[in-house]
């Protein structure tokens, strides 16, 4: 009988704990971490190399080393998707991923059009920097990338801030191929 009488006190003060605590738990506001970090305030060099090696090493579907036309057009196509539904581009720098503000251009989503267009300057791209073999290796995807930054440079420091940013950002996002 004492048993009884224990086990019903336990199981009150069990359930009364939990109540408590639910009580707690729904009193406390637990906002969601980030998907991504902050915004970036400049990008150098180093960061834009290694941001451009980890693209590469993503958009390799068949991890054979080099990008074909197919891989080099659907991550062009998937980039400017990405910036426009997020208004940004992200990019890996050494403790985690910053973001760069990418224009919206006053839509949702790319129309046909839109995909069309950046599909054929995607391809003329590719033609460029892949060269003679029609394979897009590492390196040349890599300076291919380093050359949007020099031209996004405007001052020659090495680093992006303002408006060079921002002209990066639509640069990696080729938005600025998109119809308004």
């Amino acid at each position: 009988m004492v048993m009884a009488i224990f086990h019903k006190a336990a199981l009150s003060g069990v359930a009364a704990a939990i109540a408590a605590g639910a009580g707690l738990v729904n009193s406390a506001e637990v906002a969601p971490a980030p998907a991504y970090g902050a915004y970036a305030n400049s990008i150098d060099l180093d960061i834009a190399t290694r941001h451009a090696a980890g693209v590469f090493d993503r958009a390799d579907l068949n991890n054979d080393g080099v990008l074909g036309e197919d891989e080099f057009t659907v991550l062009a196509i998937v980039t400017a998707e990405l910036a426009l539904l997020n208004g940004f581009i992200a990019v890996d720098v050494s403790d985690g991923v910053k973001v760069v503000a990418a224009p919206r251009r006053g839509k949702e989503e790319l129309s046909s059009g839109d995909k069309a267009s950046i599909k054929n300057r995607a391809e003329r791209e590719f033609l460029i920097a892949a060269g003679d073999d029609l394979r897009l290796s590492k390196d040349e995807f890599i300076g291919a990338n380093l050359e949007r930054f020099l031209a996004s440079d405007a001052d020659r420091n090495g680093a992006l801030s303002g408006a060079e940013l921002a002209a990066y950002a639509q640069a990696q996002s080729r938005l600025a191929f998109v119809s308004s």
